[in-house]
């Protein structure tokens, strides 16, 4: 005898149930999948940044300038140590130029960590919605000495995206101050560091009377190993830090100031010339006829208002 099944009894062949089981799981999988990368640290993305601008930039180079120092695996021997004490960074190279912290690393690869941790603190990054903005100068394709400057955004993913390239300029790598020094401008006395473009500050004209200006330029430079710097203290309690070779309001450097010279109506107490520990030095460029401007008030000279300062690589 012969039964018939109803729609409700019909039965799904058992391939057809796996196949339909593995296609939804593939589906949800996809669904459910990040569109994204992970964030990356703020190191890893300048060297993102660093490798899709050409992996060189055109920067002032700390084992260059202001004065040329050892050679360079002396320098990345030297430099590995504070290398290694920043760990973020320290990984993110590590990564970026696939080896590991336990293995001996080869001359050339002391070089190449060191060059990737210089450049780095040479890049900005500048936060922009769920981005950030870069804009770095680098060796223009096929000039010897020619300059490009790129902009772009980096995701915190690590996606780069270049918006503008045009022509730049040599960077004006600064003979500079101690970070601290503060500043004087119409609203009190700044730290060098926290000076901005645009922002107002006291400079003289001709006369050598005192006016206001406005920040034209400022300059960060990293400070090498070894760097030194000059710790001037005048008779009248003033007391100012800045590399050998800043000019002074009267167009000397500090480093040619010995006790017993004047300056800016002062005699000099010392001047003395100790190893810096900071990481970076600074300086600026005021609006006006003479670049000059009060350092712990003292009247300096800009070494950005310099048109003969050389572009180090």
């Amino acid at each position: 005898m012969t039964t018939r099944r109803g729609r409700g009894s019909s039965r799904i062949p058992p391939w057809l149930v796996l196949l339909v089981s593995l296609v939804v799981a593939s589906a949800c999988a996809k669904g459910s999948a990040s569109p994204s990368s992970p964030p990356k640290s703020v190191a890893a993305l300048k060297l993102a940044v660093l490798t899709a601008v050409g992996g060189h930039l055109d920067y002032c180079d700390p084992d260059e300038y202001p004065i040329p120092r050892g050679t360079k695996l002396e320098n990345a021997q030297a430099r590995l140590p504070t290398i290694k004490a920043d760990r973020v960074a320290f990984q993110a190279i590590l990564h970026h130029e696939h080896l590991s912290a336990d293995q001996s690393f080869t001359p050339s690869q002391l070089i190449a960590i060191s060059e990737d941790y210089k450049q780095m603190q040479a890049i900005d990054l500048d936060v922009a919605g769920g981005a950030y903005l870069f804009d770095v100068q680098v060796p223009a394709p096929g000039s010897q000495v020619g300059v490009e400057e790129l902009r772009g955004t980096v995701s915190r993913s690590g996606v780069v995206k270049i918006t503008r390239r045009g022509p730049g300029r040599p960077p004006a790598c600064p003979i500079c101050l101690a970070a601290g020094v503060r500043i004087a401008t119409p609203l009190g006395e700044i730290p060098v560091e926290d000076l901005r473009v645009g922002m107002p500050v006291w400079t003289t004209d001709r006369s050598g009377r005192r006016v206001a200006a406005v920040v034209l330029e400022v300059g960060r430079m990293q400070a090498g190993i070894g760097h030194e710097v000059v710790r001037l203290t005048l008779a009248d309690g003033r007391t100012v830090t800045a590399s050998p070779g800043h000019p002074t309001g009267d167009g000397r450097t500090i480093g040619q100031l010995r006790p017993g010279d004047v300056l800016d109506h002062t005699g000099v107490v010392s001047a003395d010339l100790i190893l810096y520990v900071g990481s970076a030095t600074y300086d600026l460029l005021p609006s006006g006829p003479t670049g000059t401007y009060f350092a712990n008030g003292v009247l300096l000279g800009s070494t950005l208002a310099r048109s003969t300062i050389p572009s180090r690589r």
